[in-house]
Parts: C-alpha cells; structure tokens; sequence
C-alpha cells in the first residue's frame, strides 16, 4: 500500500504554511473519509538551513492538530529530533563525498540514543528510529550538491545499497533531489525504482525529487514505491489542496 509522504520545510515559512493549511483543509474537509485515506498519508517535517526553532514549531502544529498521521521528522541536523513525532529517519549516506556530512551522519545517531534514553528515563515519549539507506541521485539538487553526489547509472546505484546494505535498515530512500526540474525527477528512473523493489523486496522503497503530477504518482506507485516523498510541488502550486487530493487519488484507486 503505497503512501504520500508531504515534506514540510519551515525554512520556506509562507510557502510551509500554505501548505500546512491545505492539509488540515484535506484533513477535516476532504472528499475522502478517514478510513480511506489513514494508510495512504504521513506527515514529514525537516529542514537544513534553519536548525531548530521552525522544524520544533511544525511537529508541535502537527501534534496539536491531533489528525491521526504518523509524524515523521526527516532531519536536517540532530537538534531537529523531538518527542512531538511519531518517527525519526536515520540515514545512512551511501553516496556523499563530504566527510563533514558523513560525521554529522553520525552525530545525529550518538543525539538520538542520549535523547531517547533521556526521555525513557522520564518515561516520555520518544520517535521511533527508521534506519535507512539514502541515495541521492542527482548532483544538481540542493541536496546533491550539498552531499557531494554524482550521476549513477542503475546498476551502480544497485551495486552501492548491496554492498552497504544493512539488515537494520527499515527502507531504502531514492531522491533524485529536492527542487529538481522534471528531467531529473525520480520520476524519470522507473526501471531504477522497479529493480531496486524486486532486488530488496523486504525494505521499504522510498523515492522522492522533481514529482509533480498525478501521472508520475501512479507511475511511482505501479513500480513498486511504498512511500512517495512530495514537497516542491506543493509549495510552488496556487492551491496545493486540489494537488493533494489528487495525489491521494491515485494512490487509493486500485
């Protein structure tokens, strides 16, 4: 059963809760009950310029709306970790040639044991780790740039999760970058998406970068994507409700 994942960043404050809006709208006023849509939907919350105050803001937001989604924090730096989400990604950087990203890599996992001891010790709640081998497959992204990526053809990329390929991990994640243009959108990797869910069929497959319509969603969905990753999308649309549920849509036909 595939689902939507909506990426909030609240570096892109006016655009975030824009966004933000449209989903309580789809939430309490959408064509769809509930039950239909419950396993098709999460709610992620990240960013990498602004460390701590926007994303905490967010999660809380998201908590407070009480609208039954999981809450997932897809971080940008270990600060970002809070007891207001249901789950935490953890990654781990297959392709970066930045030593710098590889040790925050690490930081983060060090901040999350301390933090969620801490709250055990109180007896509070805590996110739930998902491990996760993350890809980025185009250089030319924000995110690709900043991790040092480069192009891959699909059996390099098949070859860099085999050989890194932990029984831990919860998922594999393919972005093809946040904010990239449609030629390089994830969407444009199908075969990719395809042979990487027949070759690891017990992981999640998560794919994300450049999705902008309906069309690639289902594209997505019938090659075999559990979780598909949508943020530019929606910041840049007039009316990011109608995109939603046009989204959801196509994820509940059969």
């Amino acid at each position: 059963m595939t689902k939507l994942a909506i990426l909030l960043d609240p570096n892109k404050r006016a655009e975030t809760e824009r966004v933000y809006q449209a989903i309580l709208k789809f939430c309490r006023e959408g064509p769809y009950t509930y039950d239909e849509y419950k396993n098709h939907l999460e709610f992620w919350c990240g960013d990498t310029k602004e460390i701590y105050k926007g994303v905490h803001m967010y999660l809380k937001k998201l908590r407070q709306a009480n609208l039954g989604i999981p809450i997932v924090i897809f971080p940008g730096h270990p600060l970002q970790v809070s007891s207001q989400a249901d789950y935490l990604m953890i990654p781990t950087l297959l392709n970066t040639t930045r030593r710098f990203m590889k040790m925050m890599a690490t930081v983060g996992k060090i901040y999350y044991l301390i933090f969620k001891n801490y709250m055990r010790t109180l007896r509070r709640p805590y996110p739930k780790p998902r491990m996760y081998g993350y890809l980025v497959l185009s250089p030319y992204s924000r995110v690709g740039n900043k991790l040092g990526a480069k192009n891959l053809t699909d059996n390099e990329a098949l070859q860099l999760i085999q050989t890194h390929l932990k029984e831990s991990w919860w998922g594999i994640y393919l972005e093809a970058g946040s904010g990239v243009d449609h030629a390089a959108s994830i969407a444009q990797r199908l075969e990719l998406v395809k042979r990487t869910k027949t070759t690891f069929p017990n992981k999640i497959l998560l794919t994300g970068g450049g999705i902008v319509s309906p069309k690639q969603i289902r594209n997505l969905k019938e090659a075999g994507a559990d979780i598909i990753v949508v943020s530019t999308v929606l910041e840049k649309s007039d009316n990011p409700y109608d995109l939603i549920t046009e989204f959801i849509e196509v994820l509940i036909e059969p």
